[in-house]
């Protein structure tokens, strides 16, 4: 792993826009400000890879500056609590257990978002709210696990043999 403060830095900026483009690949939800995206899948990767600090970062800061980006500017404090803390427990928990862990995250993404949907827009957008958010974390879900050991493999092995 990479050894040097700069090299850290770096690195968290480089997963910070990941993720921020990968949420910024959206699908809008006709009738509401909500939108399908996805970033699940690269904060599910972070966090999975390199711990809950990198996810709780690479998950909040980006997927809040896609909010901004995107135009949703009310959304994104939310986003930055709801998915740094998304991040942070899939890194906690998904070392040992990945699945355990992407599926803790997700109960965490999916509580928070349809509650904030509920208050912001009526409870009718919870359903909504709740179904884009099941399926985007499925997907993100299955493309994490899908990728998790090429990439660790990557990551890990590159490092090694520089040490």
């Amino acid at each position: 792993m990479i050894k040097t403060h700069a090299g850290e830095v770096a690195l968290k900026g480089l997963l910070i826009a990941a993720v921020t483009l990968a949420t910024m690949l959206s699908i809008p939800v006709p009738g509401f400000r909500l939108y399908f995206n996805f970033g699940e899948g690269v904060i599910y990767l972070v966090a999975l890879l390199l711990g809950p600090v990198w996810g709780a970062a690479a998950g909040g800061i980006g997927a809040s500056l896609a909010d901004l980006l995107l135009g949703y500017p009310l959304w994104a404090p939310f986003t930055l609590l709801i998915k740094g803390t998304e991040g942070y427990v899939v890194g906690l928990l998904g070392r040992e257990h990945p699945v355990l862990g992407i599926a803790a995250g997700a109960a965490i993404m999916i509580a928070g978002y349809s509650t904030v949907a509920g208050i912001l827009y009526g409870w009718p957008a919870v359903p909504v709210e709740a179904a884009t958010d099941v399926v985007q974390c499925g997907i993100g879900a299955a493309a994490a696990l899908a990728a998790r050991p090429v990439l660790r493999k990557a990551l890990f092995s590159a490092s090694e043999s520089k040490n």
